[in-house]
């Protein structure tokens, strides 16, 4: 059994917000021997409202970070390390809304691993 890739931190986590507060989504990985590929992590929101589609918020790809997917959370998202390629993906979101209301999942790749974390993100009225 090859320890590959892994995802140290908690899954199935769940925060509760207010609007006007800051959340930090935790994703922290420790890579292997094993992994060699070219590290890829992504954040992906799915929206609590299911007619709504899931989309990539945020990319960390060849040492390059990319973050205007989604418009409603530019510019209120970061990573919270400045180098996610370090183990540290976890990420920062300012000034919360009610639609940022939904699941956050943080895919962390480099191959021949591959890991996942949902996260929960329940943002209520004031």
């Amino acid at each position: 059994l090859t320890r590959g890739l892994t995802i140290t931190s908690p899954d199935q986590l769940t925060f509760e917000k207010a609007q006007g507060e800051n959340v930090m989504l935790p994703c922290t990985f420790e890579l292997s021997e094993e992994d060699e590929g070219p590290l890829d992590i992504e954040w992906v929101f799915i929206p609590a409202d299911t007619q709504k589609k899931e989309k990539v918020i945020i990319l960390f790809m060849v040492d390059k970070i990319y973050d205007h997917f989604y418009g409603a959370l530019t510019g209120r998202m970061q990573f919270t390390n400045p180098d996610p390629g370090s183990g540290d993906a976890s990420l920062d979101i300012q000034n919360l809304k009610a639609i940022d209301t939904g699941t956050y999942e943080c895919t962390v790749k480099k191959a021949p691993g591959i890991e996942r974390r949902k996260i929960q993100l329940s943002v209520l009225g004031k």
